[in-house]
């Protein structure tokens, strides 16, 4: 009878989980109708990850906890999470918003537009056994003109992308699939945007 409640409580909290939301937050996207091929980039000078403020922050907490555990341990830590950006999410990101809709996104230096990926609040999640959280990410997307990528033609915020069900044990599993739910939410938004 126990399990049962529990179940139900379960899921009854999955219920209220908060969805993905995309949304414009600045400028007019009709402008950008018919485009089809955008630049990748990804900034994470505005990124701050969990409780513990900015991404500096948080490396310095997690260098010192490798270092307890395992003395010698910071470099391979830091090193490891740096490189996972261009290993896991980002290849995530691309792969997943190729998927949803008909929009060229990828390495193209010569395109007119970038869209500028830009994640604000990472939450990594965690895998301690029978409880699991998963990676939570918001982000903005900025699409500029590659002659002045500082200024932002349309500014689109992503809020609460996650990586559904995904409790694996290495962390960068967990955010690549939280990059790929916002990278699929973000192209199906802009599909639709630039079809109409």
């Amino acid at each position: 009878m126990k399990c049962r409640i529990f179940s139900f409580l379960l899921l009854l909290l999955a219920s209220f989980a908060k969805a993905q939301d995309v949304k414009l937050a600045s400028g007019k996207i009709e402008g950008l109708k018919g485009v089809d091929t955008f630049h990748i980039v990804f900034d994470y000078t505005k990124l701050s990850v969990g409780d513990a403020g900015r991404e500096a922050n948080y490396i310095r907490l997690k260098r010192a906890e490798a270092e307890k555990r395992a003395p010698g341990s910071a470099y391979a830590w830091e090193e490891k999470w740096t490189n996972d950006k261009a290993k896991y999410y980002e290849p995530k990101f691309v792969e997943q918003f190729k998927k949803a809709s008909d929009i060229q996104l990828g390495d193209f230096p010569e395109a007119r537009y970038q869209l500028i990926f830009k994640p604000m609040l990472l939450e990594p999640g965690y895998n301690a056994g029978i409880v699991n959280k998963s990676a939570k990410l918001n982000a903005e997307a900025w699409i500029v003109e590659s002659s002045n990528p500082k200024k932002a033609i349309v500014k689109i915020k992503i809020e609460d992308a996650a990586a559904k069900g995904k409790y694996d044990e290495d962390p960068a599993l967990r955010i690549a699939d939280a990059y790929g739910d916002a990278a699929r939410g973000l192209s199906r938004f802009l599909g639709t945007a630039l079809k109409k």
